[in-house]
């Protein structure tokens, strides 16, 4: 229901610091549709006496000097609107709603299987290309032709062209001769065989080192560690440590785990329930326990969280779980329902049709008299 004045107790926090004045005039005044206004005379000569109030036609009275406030209202703001897509009003901003850009029903075309897709930028349907996907040839019927990460004539950017014996992996030219050394193309003789051999335990061979052939080297997952590699083979222990699971040598020689920690598959780690494990309090795997996992619905417009080892759900800012279920997730959008608008509960109910736009109940300039 409106209240006189065109004031609701529901957008108290709507009224700007000019609008204390308009509460001034509502108290002295008993409606806000009286034909005049009432001023509040000097101060009487007879102390006693409650101060005069002088009657002034407001015909007479210069609008300049009324206050001005805010008052809620069912109009749309600039480039917002009311479409049929979406049940809320004035929710449309034409400016970015795929649906309805630059208007209501205006949606923008879906590109099938041409790795792209058309979003709303500024009010025009505009080509949005997929993940690594570019348009290099400035054509938007063949869509997003080019997959930056894998195509040789244009790997990383358009018009970057592989050299030869290079192939493009994920946006980079890389040599495609795995065994190159020092060169890409450049492969290693098989060694001489005046070079000594080594025995299988020592974990050892002849390979490319700092970008020289045949020099000693440990096998993938292995390290002298000790510095007692012996390359003359008559004595030491070659390539003794197994740098994938030591954990004083963990990944590589000297690299040793943390009190607590364990080396797995060459990186340290801290399971649950060792004494390096601190994450009780926060880990969604292992909240407040080992194994306690927090549950939530995935794409429910909010994630699971661990908040002092208790489990609890967090939605995104536009959004809220205001029916109290977790099945659906974080459901209501707070920044376009009048009913919940910027909080759970929270009702554009100053005048019927009132909208609310991005967590705000919609209102418009006004005179209070």
């Amino acid at each position: 229901m409106s209240r006189p004045g065109g004031l609701s107790r529901s957008l108290a926090g709507w009224i700007p610091a000019v609008g204390a004045l308009a509460l001034i005039a509502l108290a002295v005044a008993p409606s806000a549709c009286s034909t005049s206004t009432l001023s509040i005379g000097e101060e009487s000569a007879d102390a006693g006496a409650p101060p005069p109030l002088v009657h002034v036609d407001a015909s007479q009275a210069d609008v300049r000097d009324a206050p001005i406030g805010a008052c809620p209202t069912s109009e749309c703001p600039a480039g917002r609107a009311t479409c049929a897509s979406n049940p809320f009003p004035c929710a449309v901003d034409f400016l970015s709603d795929d649906d309805n850009c630059g208007g209501c029903g205006n949606a923008c075309p879906v590109l099938g299987g041409r790795h792209a897709s058309t979003t709303c930028v500024n009010g025009t349907c505009s080509l949005k290309c997929d993940a690594t996907y570019f348009d290099c040839n400035g054509r938007m019927e063949d869509g997003c032709e080019v997959d930056l990460a894998f195509d040789n004539e244009n790997c990383g950017d358009c018009g970057v062209v592989c050299p030869d014996l290079h192939r493009c992996t994920n946006r980079q030219c890389v040599c495609e001769v795995w065994d190159s050394c020092g060169a890409c193309g450049n492969v290693c003789p098989p060694p001489d065989p005046s070079l000594p051999t080594f025995p299988p335990e020592w974990n050892a061979d002849y390979g490319c080192v700092n970008d020289l052939c045949n020099q000693p080297t440990c096998h993938a997952g292995y390290g002298d560690c000790n510095n007692d590699f012996a390359p003359s083979g008559t004595s030491g222990d070659g390539c003794e440590t197994f740098t994938r699971e030591d954990p004083q040598h963990c990944g590589e020689c000297g690299n040793a785990c943390a009190p607590g920690e364990d080396c797995w598959d060459g990186q340290c780690i801290c399971r649950c329930g060792s004494s390096c494990f601190k994450k009780l309090d926060y880990d969604i795997r292992n909240c407040g326990a080992c194994g306690v996992a927090c549950l939530g619905v995935a794409g429910g417009n909010g994630e699971p969280v661990c908040d002092h080892g208790v489990c609890d759900y967090r939605c995104f800012g536009s959004h809220a779980d205001c029916d109290h279920d977790l099945a659906n997730g974080c459901e209501t959008n707070i920044l376009d329902d009048p009913l919940n608008c910027g909080g759970c509960g929270i009702r554009c109910d100053g005048v019927e049709g009132q909208a609310c736009v991005e967590g705000r109940c919609t209102v418009e300039e006004c005179t209070v008299r």
